[in-house]
């Protein structure tokens, strides 16, 4: 949309202005040459005069495209209709500055195409070929005429000039709106590919601990029914856990979901730090043992930060499950004044949380930076692997 809304009907149709133009600057031509001279008398108009004002202001309606031809046209019309007067009539009309009224309507154009600079060229060109016709046809005359056409001139070059700077100052405005508009749905765009991004990892982690859970208790209820009915009481746990577990996944896949404007669809608490509890048991279910450690004084943290927390011991406890080869892990979170510091270890013989693709270590060092923290993550020297996070608390 422009600056000024819905543009003006002249802007929109400027051969029906164009035209308008011409029809008022030939009824003007020739009611100011009807009535020109010393004093003011009525002049009976002939076929020169008829035809000097249709050619001259019929030329105008091509002054957009040729701004600078229109004007030279016009004013060599308006000289030669002043000779042939002097020679038809012997300088019977002897004020001639009516004559050059189409050429000022076209040096209005020429200052409105091409500046003030060309506009005063151009109008002192104008006034030299008008002082020219007028010593030609009555030497050593100077009438008010004169001073009218002078005055004239000079309100056309600063009317061109003035229509030009405000064309320009327009044009301006609506570059500055369409550069506003383009920079508004490139953030806008941003934003959502950040939402995007941030759905992305919510469905990987919980996707990835929870499905991760499920394959390791149906591996254990497989287990238990190939070697035979002996423990249908165990086997029947294990399976109640896989539903529970599903049940959860699809819980928080609902909720994930949720995010996306769905309103029908219920949406859950996002998981912080105070359900690490229920993370370790739902991970002792699958059979890894989780050690939660609290250190210093455990209060309320930022939002952003509870999640990114939880999250990043989620996953990494998941990367244990699937690749350290150990039953047990470790974790621990430091309350500092203004750190969080938070370490998941393990003893086992496998790769720990640097196995799979990477992309779980990728995720958490995501989640830490994206409230101003850091992930170190790497295999311990008396063996498994350790990962820890640094998340800032802010002023509380």
């Amino acid at each position: 949309m422009s600056v000024g809304g819905n543009q003006a009907w002249w802007r929109r149709y400027p051969r029906v202005v164009d035209a308008a133009v011409v029809l008022v600057a030939l009824f003007l031509t020739l009611g100011m040459m009807r009535f020109a001279g010393r004093p003011p008398t009525r002049r009976v108009l002939n076929p020169v005069d008829y035809g000097y004002a249709a050619a001259a202001c019929a030329v105008l309606l091509m002054r957009r495209r040729w701004p600078v031809g229109v004007l030279v046209v016009t004013v060599l019309l308006a000289m030669g209709h002043g000779v042939i007067l002097l020679a038809v009539e012997h300088g019977a009309m002897r004020e001639h500055g009516p004559q050059f009224l189409p050429g000022q309507v076209a040096l209005y154009g020429v200052a409105a195409a091409r500046g003030g600079r060309a506009g005063l060229v151009a109008g002192a060109a104008l006034l030299a070929a008008a002082g020219t016709t007028q010593m030609v046809v009555a030497p050593g005359e100077l009438s008010l005429g004169v001073v009218a056409l002078v005055t004239s001139t000079g309100l056309a070059v600063a009317a061109g000039a003035g229509v030009r700077t405000q064309r320009a100052y327009v044009a301006t405005l609506e570059e500055r709106a369409v550069r506003a508009e383009r920079a508004r749905r490139e953030e806008a765009a941003r934003l959502v590919g950040e939402e995007r991004v941030r759905i992305a990892r919510e469905l990987h982690d919980v996707v990835a601990h929870q499905l991760t859970l499920i394959n390791a208790q149906a591996g254990v209820a497989l287990y238990l029914h190939e070697g035979g009915q002996s423990e249908p009481a165990r086997l029947a746990e294990t399976l109640s856990h896989v539903k529970d577990d599903s049940k959860q996944a699809l819980a928080e896949l609902r909720s994930i979901v949720g995010l996306l404007g769905a309103p029908e669809v219920p949406r859950e608490p996002v998981p912080g730090l105070d359900r690490l509890d229920d993370l370790a048991a739902s991970f002792a279910r699958a059979g890894l043992t989780v050690e939660v450690r609290r250190q210093g004084e455990t209060r309320a943290v930022p939002s952003a930060v509870d999640v990114s927390g939880y999250r990043i011991v989620q996953e990494a406890l998941t990367n244990v499950s699937k690749h350290a080869a150990t039953a047990t892990a470790r974790v621990s979170l430091d309350y500092a004044p203004d750190t969080l510091k938070i370490v998941i270890a393990d003893d086992g013989a496998g790769q720990g949380s640097g196995g799979g693709s990477g992309r779980g270590l990728i995720g958490m060092r995501e989640r830490a930076a994206a409230v101003g923290g850091e992930v170190t993550a790497g295999h311990r020297p008396g063996g498994g692997f350790l990962v820890e996070a640094a998340l800032p608390l802010g002023d509380q």
